[in-house]
């Protein structure tokens, strides 16, 4: 499994029968990708920062490639939307739009969702090999400047979806780690690695500001899973 950071909450992820990319909206994918494997793409909610419609345009021509978006994106934007920014009938007939709580079959992978604190889903793939989650905009958003209600409902969401994942192995997830949050920037980070068996976690949504990776390795909260927090090095390969 190689993984590539492409920018922001995007990755690329090339498995020994997938290319995955989760969220790719900026940065280039790595070159020399096995244009004999299938291709899948994820876009997990609307937010101009997890989707856009260049993702089509960027990967015109390239054979075997699947779309897996959240429904949101298809609330936002009818079939009649995509078409008029060049998504034609054929393109359209390869997008496939989950909500919280389904579970798709493509190419031998399996994915499955869980439903955001924000807007859209989280994902869990597997393809037999590897398990891989990566959350979009699922955390633990909450906020000095909120009102207690909104911080008490925002904790049950989160809570609720974490603990389906309770104990659950993954050989990587991809987790924001978000300084405007200010002293709760881990809060989501944290409970997810605590909660979780995963081999490593990889910071994102942290809108380039590259000092939360040294925050955290000195934060006291991250001792338990220290040692398999992904570290800044490989966000520059």
């Amino acid at each position: 499994m190689r993984i590539t950071y492409l920018d922001h909450s995007g990755f690329c992820v090339e498995l020994p029968r997938h290319i995955l990319v989760f969220d790719w909206v900026k940065g280039e994918l790595p070159a020399g990708l096995d244009p004999a494997l299938p291709m899948v793409v994820f876009a997990s909610h609307f937010h101009g920062d997890h989707f856009t419609f260049e993702l089509f345009r960027r990967l015109a021509g390239r054979p075997n490639v699947h779309y897996v978006l959240g429904r949101d994106i298809k609330k936002q934007w009818s079939r009649g939307y995509f078409a008029a920014h060049g998504v034609d009938s054929t393109l359209y007939e390869q997008l496939h739009f989950m909500g919280a709580g389904e579970t798709l079959c493509l190419e031998g992978l399996t994915v499955s969702t869980l439903r955001s604190t924000d807007s859209g889903v989280a994902f869990i793939a597997e393809d037999g090999t590897r398990r891989l989650y990566h959350a979009g905009d699922l955390n633990w958003w909450v906020w000095a400047g909120e009102t207690p209600e909104y911080n008490r409902q925002m904790t049950a969401d989160f809570l609720a979806e974490m603990a389906k994942l309770d104990g659950q192995r993954f050989d990587a997830a991809f987790l924001p780690l978000d300084p405007r949050q200010e002293a709760d920037y881990a809060r989501g980070f944290d409970c997810f690695m605590r909660r979780t068996d995963t081999a490593q976690g990889w910071p994102m949504h942290f809108w380039e500001d590259e000092s939360v990776f040294e925050r955290l390795a000195a934060d006291p909260c991250s001792e338990p899973y220290r040692a398999r927090i992904a570290p800044v090095s490989l966000y520059h390969r």
